[in-house]
């Protein structure tokens, strides 16, 4: 069953880069508008399977791999260094949440979990940590 609420996938509200900011910003605007519908569609590309603990997953990872390509743009594009460290931490935690996120996945897929407390610790804010 897939999902197609124009709510979930309208992005028309987002604005074109006026010329007057210049080919750099048109560029980067270009790039993170791609970036977005590419996240969009990944995350609802799946369908969904019932279950909202595996289709929580299945929709966050392209979540985070969207913010990591966001950070990677502002990266290439961006000049404040303290936007551009927010950028790098963004990057390492997401790629370390996305790697549970998959690790958790696999486990749901497969058969009940014996352990549904093990969840792994994510910076210590998540689970009791295994």
């Amino acid at each position: 069953m897939a999902y197609s609420s124009a709510w979930a996938q309208d992005h028309s509200n987002h604005k074109q880069a006026p010329a007057q900011y210049g080919p750099e910003f048109t560029m980067f605007m270009k790039e993170m508008d791609a970036g977005m519908k590419k996240m969009m569609d990944d995350m609802h590309a799946p369908g969904y399977s019932g279950d909202p603990d595996i289709d929580f997953l299945v929709m966050m990872i392209p979540h985070h791999e969207g913010a990591i390509e966001m950070a990677r743009l502002v990266l290439i594009h961006g000049k404040d260094p303290i936007v551009r460290k927010f950028a790098e931490e963004i990057i390492a935690a997401q790629r370390v949440e996305i790697e549970a996120m998959k690790r958790r996945l696999t486990i749901l897929r497969v058969k009940p979990d014996p352990d549904p407390d093990g969840f792994p610790a994510l910076g210590g804010t998540r689970g009791k940590g295994k």
